[in-house]
């Protein structure tokens, strides 16, 4: 399944229950994107550059570069330009009871 979001500040270019490909920068007015994962997520940067604020707390990463976000933590990316980011959710997968 995949959807199309737009807003001036940015634009979901793909979305299912783990990956989700978000292209950043539309807007210097408001340049940034935020969301709170339940499970644990890695953000991949496949163009361009952003700066990713965890609990505050800035990381810039490059094109190439990943970035681990803990579960429930919560995540604003900024970016000056265009970026392209890739967000790969791990959902916990509760085991079996036999």
């Amino acid at each position: 399944m995949s959807r199309l979001c737009t807003d001036a500040a940015q634009r979901c270019l793909f979305y299912n229950d783990c990956v989700q490909a978000h292209l950043l920068g539309l807007d210097p007015r408001c340049p940034c994107f935020e969301a709170c994962a339940a499970d644990e997520t890695t953000i991949v940067i496949t163009f361009g550059e952003a700066a990713a604020y965890l609990d505050g707390m800035p990381v810039h990463l490059r094109c190439g570069e990943r970035l681990r976000v803990p579960a429930a933590c919560p995540l604003r990316l900024v970016a000056a330009d265009q970026a392209d980011v890739l967000l790969l959710r791990s959902p916990v997968i509760e085991a079996a009871v036999a």
